[in-house]
């Protein structure tokens, strides 16, 4: 006799990163759809909850805290994400 189990599909932590380019953007380079690109809609100090809004916006959820990293780090801010539902991503403004 064989089980047929359902499984539920692996839930993929990936880092966004915060970097500056005339305004704050959020960056997550997805396995699935490749490099993806969110403008937070700051100019000037870094606000992680604009930030969280523009990945949620795309179906994204900020599963750790914002981090300011060492000043010879890729980004000045970074954070742990997931895809929200589990489903491919709808796009970005990279």
């Amino acid at each position: 006799m064989t089980h047929d189990h359902l499984t539920a599909p692996a839930v993929v932590a990936l880092t966004a990163r915060a970097e500056y380019h005339s305004d704050w953007h959020v960056y997550v380079d997805d396995p699935v759809d490749g490099p993806l690109g969110y403008c937070t809609g700051t100019d000037e100090d870094f606000d992680p909850a604009a930030a969280t809004r523009a990945l949620e916006r795309d179906g994204w959820r900020v599963t750790g805290p914002w981090t300011a990293t060492p000043p010879t780090a890729e980004a000045p801010f970074t954070a742990t994400v997931e895809r929200a539902d589990g489903a491919g991503a709808r796009g970005g403004d990279s």
